[in-house]
């Protein structure tokens, strides 16, 4: 499906785009793409884990964090699986786990929004 312009119903022109992330198989993440984080996803014991035998296995569950993800989009800079290494808009560098990150790609807008845009901090804004 195309994705859906949005129109500003004053003025009648085009605001933008809407589109939506994609999932990636850990497979299809590519060098030069933008991504970003959907979930993390958590290994817990269970609370009993304390109190089994010997004799007893107790296994970890997972968990996903969706309150770990921030949507921050990150370019894929390499990739030697299961890591991909990626770097922020603010050019801090960062390597994945894709067997604890879930990664979904971006639009090509949505990245170069982020990283072209110059931050508030050099045009004299105060965010404060």
């Amino acid at each position: 499906m195309p994705p859906r312009k949005l129109r500003d119903p004053v003025e009648n022109k085009t605001l933008g785009e809407i589109s939506a992330v994609k999932l990636l198989r850990p497979d299809d993440v590519r060098a030069g793409m933008f991504v970003t984080v959907l979930y993390e996803t958590h290994e817990v014991f269970p609370p009993p884990v304390f109190e089994v035998g010997p004799e007893q296995s107790v296994r970890p569950f997972r968990v996903p964090c969706l309150g770990c993800a921030d949507g921050e989009p990150r370019l894929v800079l390499t990739v030697c699986l299961p890591f991909v290494q990626t770097e922020t808009p603010s050019g801090e560098l960062a390597t994945l786990d894709i067997r604890r990150h879930t990664l979904v790609t971006v639009s090509e807008d949505f990245g170069l929004e982020a990283f072209t845009r110059p931050s508030r901090q050099s045009r004299g804004d105060d965010i404060s």
